[in-house]
């Protein structure tokens, strides 16, 4: 179905026609009818389905008609709060609409102005709109209707006390909730806030039908090696990295740019101006190459990057799918590239209890028993040479007897080299001993003088001139 067979006005048709969008997406044209029409909207669809459109144009309808006097959009980070505002931005072009955003990690002055002049659709994360609130900024009268865009997320992140919250102040006539999955916190959400609402479910996943997905496996401290190869066939095309920890961004971002590439990072101890410069750089194509954290994962909108790089892999499925989700977008052909380390590969042999092997290669897994290698007997060579005057102590090789002296498991205990000699090794108890420290060579060296001006007692040369000296005066 086309956007121009459907019902709404003229001057969103024209913003849309602007934006190069021909045909609908199976999202929008199911929900779009639903929207406008003022029903409670419950929509399941996977990243990339065309949902920020869909419901951008329905809210734009309404309020542009009169039907509704503000929208609240409540995002989980600051980069997809933006990207929406951006988006509803160009869809209002031509109906003047206010669209406004909000959120943290910079000053909140100018945003209280601006809600202060009036604004018919408000984009904020969760955080910053409960500081508007507490505030009295926002009045309850201001807003009809509150969007929850990526919720899933949301409550993965520990945002649900603030949605409700939210929802207790504003008390909507329509709520509309848009998400990946409908887990179980979601479920509860929908029970006590949004009352006899539509479905829209979208079955068909769009992920992964124009990506070439690629697994490699490796050895931990090859990943960078790899890293530098990808980039390099990349050949200036965008290429996006996704780790585990904020850390390890940090120290990725370092070794890249000693390696002599352009780079940008975002994660979320950035700074909020940071972390969109750094965003902007690789939209525009200054950077070519952008390592993030999941932060990155869910719901941004780059064009045409080629390369998806797991360098860490995700935690789970939903979070794999959303990271590879980033390339092949819009029919271009995109490739996802996960490394594999053992711990990787044997992480269901792990949760049973077993222990994998940390090999110095790659493991074949069809040529090579693991197992029998895990199994094998490791510490001492001869198991049999235990007895009951010692105790061993796991993979240290060193040998204790009753007594708990410590010896060089080296050296036979026998009668005559029982007692320490000053080759062995010390006890702590022996460390304080004047006639063990007395033995020692270099406790008996002569100190140097120190740089306060303490000289020490003349002797040799000096000590003969001194007699001679007393001799000549008597």
């Amino acid at each position: 179905m086309k956007f121009e067979e459907m019902k709404f006005c003229d001057e969103i048709k024209r913003a849309i026609k602007d934006m190069k969008y021909e045909n609908t997406t199976e999202v929008q044209e199911k929900s779009i009818p639903l929207i406008i029409s003022g029903n409670n909207l419950i929509c399941k669809s996977f990243t990339g389905s065309g949902k920020t459109a869909a419901f951008g144009i329905g809210i734009s309808e309404r309020i542009f008609k009169g039907k509704s006097t503000g929208v609240i959009i409540i995002g989980p980070t600051r980069e997809l709060v933006v990207q929406v505002k951006e988006e509803l931005a160009k869809i209002n072009k031509y109906t003047k609409l206010k669209v406004q955003v909000v959120y943290g990690g910079h000053g909140i002055m100018n945003e209280i102005r601006a809600i202060k002049k009036g604004v018919d659709i408000l984009v904020a994360t969760p955080g910053r709109l409960l500081d508007h609130l507490r505030n009295n900024v926002i009045k309850k009268d201001m807003f009809d209707t509150v969007i929850l865009d990526e919720a899933d997320r949301m409550l993965d992140m520990g945002f649900i006390d603030d949605l409700r919250k939210i929802l207790d102040f504003v008390k909507p006539k329509n709520t509309l909730l848009f998400s990946a999955t409908l887990k179980a916190e979601i479920t509860k959400l929908i029970s006590k806030y949004i009352p006899n609402y539509k479905e829209v479910l979208v079955h068909t996943e769009i992920v992964g039908q124009n990506i070439i997905e690629k697994r490699i496996q490796m050895r931990r401290q090859d990943k960078f090696l790899y890293l530098l190869e990808i980039i390099k066939k990349a050949e200036g095309k965008r290429v996006l990295v996704f780790v585990a920890t904020k850390r390890e961004v940090d120290n990725l971002e370092r070794k890249l740019n000693k390696s002599g590439f352009f780079v940008a990072s975002i994660h979320g101890d950035k700074s909020q101006k940071y972390r969109e410069v750094s965003l902007n750089k690789f939209k525009t194509g200054k950077v070519n190459v952008l390592i993030a954290t999941d932060v990155a994962a869910r719901g941004l909108q780059i064009d045409n990057v080629e390369f998806v790089v797991n360098y860490d892999v995700a935690r789970d499925k939903d979070t794999h799918k959303h990271r590879i989700g980033r390339t092949g977008r819009m029919g271009a052909k995109g490739y996802a590239i996960t490394f594999m380390t053992d711990d990787d590969v044997y992480y269901e042999e792990r949760k049973q209890g077993k222990r994998p092997v940390r090999s110095k290669h790659s493991i074949d897994r069809e040529n090579v028993n693991v197992w029998d290698l895990a199994n094998k007997s490791r510490g001492f060579k001869n198991n049999k040479s235990r007895n009951n005057d010692r105790t061993y102590s796991g993979r240290s090789k060193k040998v204790f007897d009753n007594k708990g002296s410590h010896f060089n498991s080296k050296k036979k205990l026998s009668p005559k080299n029982h007692r320490l000699s000053s080759k062995s090794f010390i006890p702590k108890s022996f460390r304080g001993d004047r006639d063990y420290m007395s033995s020692r060579p270099e406790y008996n060296k002569r100190k140097k003088p120190s740089k306060k001006g303490n000289k020490q007692k003349p002797r040799g040369k000096n000590l003969k001139a001194l007699k001679k000296m007393w001799l000549d005066f008597y």
